[in-house]
């Protein structure tokens, strides 16, 4: 595999990932909302659910952040791409 082609499909992994971790966030702040307005009876339910949503967002953050370190030390992606693709997962992921 060429280095053109190795770096098409850390991109396309990448932008995978992001989206993923996008899906994740609207659910997290979907489970946040139900949370929010829900009467006392089912709160443990919500909370439950939200504490899932919270988990599957941090794991996904921190596999995607692992696919970023890897892409970067493989010299694959610039440490200008790099510091801009984290920066952005960062504020999404806690915003």
């Amino acid at each position: 595999m060429t280095k053109v082609e190795q770096v098409e499909v850390i991109k396309k992994k990448i932008k995978f990932e992001k989206d993923f971790l996008g899906e994740q966030i609207q659910k997290r702040n979907e489970a946040r909302k139900e949370f929010e307005d829900c009467l006392i009876e089912e709160c443990q339910e919500k909370q439950s659910n939200l504490d899932t949503c919270y988990g599957a967002v941090n794991n996904q953050y921190m596999y995607l952040c692992g696919v970023l370190a890897t892409a970067y030390e493989l010299k694959l992606i610039s440490k200008d791409e790099y510091d801009k693709l984290r920066k952005q997962v960062f504020d999404e992921v806690f915003n």
